[in-house]
């Protein structure tokens, strides 16, 4: 039996509705670039390689996420990060910031 999160996500049948996001670093560095970025959407493995360098600020990474996922195929319904909560919290405050998404707390 599959662990229950991996069967949701084989469900899936929506194209760049799941994501996936995986940093790949040190690589040998071609000009400036030695970071490559993978978004990858979960139903067609269709996936989209962005290059960047080590020293990539979280408002660059998610700039770039915009640029060049956001703007082809809208906001996923649902990302999937190999990485500390922390990282999912300020990526996912940058990207409603750039996008201009105010978020409230309803607690004082």
């Amino acid at each position: 039996m599959p662990l229950r999160g991996l069967y949701l996500l084989s469900l899936l049948n929506t194209r760049w509705e799941t994501i996936s996001i995986n940093l790949f670093v040190r690589f040998s560095k071609f000009m400036e670039f030695d970071v490559i970025i993978t978004v990858v959407d979960l139903v067609s493995k269709r996936t989209h390689f962005i290059s960047t360098y080590t020293m990539v600020t979280m408002e660059d990474a998610t700039r770039l996420f915009l640029h060049h996922v956001w703007k082809l195929h809208s906001l996923p319904t649902q990302v999937v990060l190999d990485y500390r909560p922390q990282f999912v919290i300020i990526f996912t405050k940058k990207l409603y910031k750039l996008l201009g998404v105010k978020i409230m707390s309803s607690t004082v």
